[in-house]
């Protein structure tokens, strides 16, 4: 690359830079780049640009190279040693995104905040959905894989799943399962690709021993039909309806590669699908108590020949429902705010402000059918949910960048540009934003879906 400027011409080699990395020891506290080929390169992020090309300095090169943005896909950040105390509120606005972030002041058209990811900030009161409060860092059960220590394959000598560049690959029919110790409440995600179309299960809240016969357990199937998510139990009726189907197809998702989320609500009865970060149903447990098992395991159904798949990314979390935003189906009437208070009080009404009291802010809420505002401390609310006005809707603006924060949370842009210490990017409804650079930990391309039109489940 001698007399070539790298950040002005885009290298195009990135197959031969991920046969080199494959031949390399991986680099501590690296950056790890997932191209579209499904390769990964490490390295250090040192910008990118306006129009997403990568400024990568590698060790497979004598000097940074420029990749292609459209070749990569995402962009994992080596661990920050940034040490960010919880926020005390989540705000999630109006397109779904989520900020962390400490209120500041709100009246009847905005919103004043201080975030440790982007600075002050004032947020037209319009634009955001919801508050929830009393938020902390859910504990995480198990974050990987990094290989198949702590795995159990079925049949043992079959050997179907095997571990290769941070995922688990299945190429013939076999299970792969990990035994856990799950809270009540639990949250898994994983991402899943397939080579053809995929016959595949997800079993969780499984007893330790699965056996051969009907156990207690949920599971999740994926194939030729679509998604269903099932209840089996050792007693009575094999499989105790609830409707939970899903008529989405593998062909309605591009590149072959989907984001499985499933928050299981054991207390309340309720199980949570999301797919790519979006909300496909709630669905309401059957019986009269859930399966109470901790063990997770990915199935593959089928030995055609090409036909296998991977699981990356798997990460499983301690679920503090208060934690988590209201979804939009469950709100009710968007005209009012509502505030929901700890102790399982709803109020339907007007926020009309806040106090600044000794012990912490005071929230000022006209309830609906209340003569008086009443003043709510902070830390006895457990969301607000904020009224949508008529017509009020995010700009449509195309956001194929999605930026992850430390903290939880994460923001998708239009465009952004890195820098050693910070972050240069367009949102949706915040416009121009300088984030913290070391309080970004992925950055991720985000493929728009076709238009579906989606069956009631």
């Amino acid at each position: 690359m001698t007399g070539t400027n790298p950040y002005n011409r885009c290298f195009a080699g990135t197959a031969v830079l991920a046969l080199l990395a494959a031949m390399m020891p991986p680099q501590v506290a690296a950056d790890d780049l997932i191209l579209e080929g499904k390769e990964q390169l490490s390295g250090k992020v040192l910008a990118i640009d306006l129009d997403g090309t990568v400024l990568l300095d590698t060790a497979l090169a004598p000097e940074p190279v420029a990749l292609n943005g459209e070749s990569v896909s995402k962009v994992l950040f080596s661990a920050s040693e940034v040490k960010v105390p919880p926020a005390g509120c989540q705000v999630a606005l109006l397109n779904g995104d989520v900020l962390p972030a400490e209120i500041e002041a709100i009246d009847d058209r905005h919103l004043t905040l201080r975030s440790s990811v982007a600075g002050p900030l004032v947020i037209p009161r319009a634009m955001v959905s919801s508050l929830s409060f009393g938020a902390s860092l859910p504990e995480v059960i198990f974050a990987g894989p990094d290989g198949l220590g702590g795995w159990t394959q079925d049949p043992p000598a079959a050997e179907a799943w095997a571990f290769d560049k941070g995922a688990l690959r299945a190429g013939a029919s076999g299970t792969i399962s990990r035994q856990l110790e799950l809270p009540q409440n639990f949250i898994v995600r994983f991402k899943l690709a397939w080579d053809a179309p995929p016959n595949f299960k997800f079993h969780f809240a499984s007893p330790a021993k699965a056996g051969e016969g009907a156990v207690d357990q949920y599971f999740l199937q994926f194939n030729s039909a679509g998604f269903e998510i099932k209840r089996e139990s050792s007693t009575g009726r094999h499989f105790p309806e609830m409707n939970a189907r899903s008529s989405r197809l593998p062909s309605q998702f591009p590149g072959k590669r989907l984001e499985v989320e499933i928050r299981v609500d054991r207390a309340g009865g309720k199980v949570h699908l999301l797919l790519n970060d979006k909300l496909e149903g709630i669905y309401k447990e059957p019986l009269a108590k859930p399966p109470t098992g901790g063990r997770i395991a990915f199935e593959n159904t089928t030995d055609e020949e090409g036909n296998s798949l991977s699981v990356s990314e798997i990460e499983v979390l301690e679920w503090d429902l208060k934690d988590v935003p209201q979804p939009a189906k469950e709100r009710g009437d968007k005209t009012k705010d509502v505030l929901k208070t700890v102790s399982k009080e709803s109020y339907s009404g007007t926020l009309t402000g806040i106090k600044r009291d000794p012990e912490g802010l005071l929230y000022v809420f006209k309830g609906a059918f209340q003569e008086a505002p009443i003043e709510v401390p902070e830390a006895e609310i457990a969301s607000l949910l904020l009224a949508t006005p008529a017509g009020e809707s995010p700009p449509a603006m195309p956001c194929p960048i999605s930026l992850r924060l430390l903290g939880g949370g994460s923001l998708r842009v239009s465009a952004c540009k890195f820098t050693e210490e910070r972050v240069e990017a367009t949102h949706p409804l915040l416009g121009p934003v300088k984030l913290q650079r070391e309080r970004i930990t992925a950055l991720e391309r985000v493929k728009s879906q076709p238009k579906v039109e989606k069956k009631s489940l």
